[in-house]
């Protein structure tokens, strides 16, 4: 039998930006947003006669140990983790240990990641990991490890979660589908995953969400870019969650990514009320058709947003609106038209990005050519973008976005439209009868009713009591979703303030 081998699984600190948690409330119970599924995967691949013991830490919930004993050190991340990998990668290789790197940054950035590895994995993993851990064991690893066609999903395992503590974050990644039909001038997704979509079998993604629920997560999301490209599937799957969830003690809630078409079924939006589903991010992108056009995204707009968008409320999801500013077709009036717009769908939680132009994909060519590219995208969409935009100068548009972000968390206009929201809400699942609330779940109701009163400014102290008072005169049945999304305004707000 061979001795075993350890390898040092790495996930990078996401930095402090907006995708982090770290500022929220939510910090006050997990201590990440989620955690990458793509190493717990790596370890699911492993097989049993490999002889591989694992270490792992995703730096976001600990500390990196530069001294761990280890054999190879394997570290996956996304673009804006680029200076923090380089950072590990360095270290560790100064004390003569290999460093394997994989993921999207080594998958969209291949010459700069090559630089960075001992070995280098573009693209998926599922084959290309056991095949490397075989020659690795028999001392004949290469420095490139290329999966040239993208996987069959049934053939992934399910992660491996034993390294995984439930309470350190907010949700469990789950991943029911990889590849995108469309393909939209800024995205980079079909490089990583491609343009055909691949699904995992429903009762792969029924184990999976079952073994998340035996772990203790509270919520689950469906990690892929768009939950709804296919109606049947996404309907089998849905049916299969409301048979399960309606059946358990202490039911999941679900989050999940998807474009507006969703807000046009009837059928798909009450399936996701009665399975649990508490937020739904939508992929609004722009109110003015133009601006979708320009980037290849003009298809999306036969579903007209604002019914969308109010569809969704009517059934007591949160509508988690992502917008984007920067497009050509943009000038000053776009920021009231937006505001306008998330008025009149009282929509409590929206997400306002630059327009940037990552590397190798259509807009970056284009803004190359036309010389509007003047510096590297970082990876963070929330900030500063690296295009010249067209109807402004680069400081009127970060200025009036700064402005406008900060605008809608200001607590009279959020309060607004939280109350403007609960009191479209039309559907209550009667589903959940008997369900019980677990002990970590009234932890963290009561860790943020305590951070509300005893930490907060007093116009947020202010305004959580407000809605709570408020909501309990429309319907008691409502204080979950106010709990819910104020437990999110903590982190938009000093967010907005930071900006």
């Amino acid at each position: 039998m061979p001795l075993k081998r350890t390898i040092y699984l790495i996930s990078p600190q996401t930095p402090d930006n907006f995708w982090s948690m770290q500022s929220s409330v939510e910090a006050l119970r997990a201590k990440s947003l989620m955690h990458n599924a793509a190493l717990a995967t790596l370890m699911a691949l492993t097989p049993a006669e490999a002889g591989i013991k694992y270490l792992y830490c995703d730096e976001n919930v600990s500390r990196i140990d530069f001294n761990a004993p280890c054999d190879l050190v394997a570290i996956t991340g996304y673009g804006l983790h680029a200076d923090r990998i380089a950072e590990i990668s360095r270290r560790f290789r100064e004390r003569g240990v290999a460093v394997a790197l994989g993921g999207a940054y080594a998958t969209l950035y291949p010459e700069q990641a090559r630089q960075l590895a001992d070995h280098h994995f573009v693209g998926e993993a599922e084959q290309t990991w056991p095949q490397f851990l075989r020659e690795w064991r028999r001392g004949e690893a290469k420095h490139l490890y290329r999966q040239a066609q993208f996987v069959d999903m049934t053939q992934s395992p399910a992660p491996d979660w034993s390294k995984i503590r439930a309470a350190d974050y907010l949700y469990f990644p789950i991943q029911t589908s990889r590849g995108c039909p469309n393909n939209c001038d800024f995205c980079d997704a079909i490089r990583l995953v491609g343009r055909r979509y691949r699904t995992k079998s429903i009762a792969q993604i029924m184990a999976e969400v079952k073994n998340a629920h035996a772990k203790g997560a509270e919520t689950v999301f469906f990690s892929e870019d768009n939950f709804f490209v296919n109606r049947k599937f996404t309907k089998r799957l849905l049916t299969r969650i409301v048979a399960w969830n309606t059946s358990q003690r202490y039911p999941l809630a679900f989050a999940a990514q998807a474009t507006i078409s969703i807000g046009a079924d009837e059928q798909i939006l009450k399936l996701l009320a009665d399975a649990n589903f508490s937020v739904v991010f939508l992929g609004v992108e722009s109110t003015d058709k133009a601006c979708l056009e320009e980037v290849n995204k003009g298809h999306i707009w036969r579903y007209d947003p604002t019914r969308s968008v109010k569809a969704l409320s009517r059934y007591g999801i949160i509508p988690f609106v992502g917008l984007i500013v920067g497009f050509d077709h943009d000038d000053h009036s776009t920021f009231s038209r937006i505001e306008r717009f998330l008025n009149d769908t009282a929509s409590p939680i929206a997400s306002l990005s630059l327009l940037n132009a990552p590397e190798n994909t259509a807009l970056y060519e284009r803004m190359r050519k036309q010389g509007r590219i003047n510096d590297r995208f970082k990876g963070v969409w929330h900030f500063s973008t690296n295009i010249v935009p067209l109807k402004m100068t680069r400081d009127e548009l970060t200025a009036r976005h700064h402005a406008l972000f900060k605008r809608l968390y200001e607590p009279e206009h959020f309060e607004r439209r939280v109350l403007d929201w609960l009191a479209g809400i039309r559907y209550f699942t009667p589903l959940y009868p008997n369900a019980k609330i677990k002990r970590s779940k009234a932890i963290k109701i009561f860790y943020i009713i305590w951070f509300y009163m005893t930490r907060e400014s007093l116009a947020a102290n202010r305004l959580f009591i407000d809605l709570v008072r408020k909501t309990a005169k429309i319907d008691a049945r409502l204080l979950s979703k106010v709990v819910t999304i104020m437990s999110q305004y903590c982190h938009y707000s000093n967010f907005a303030n930071r900006l």
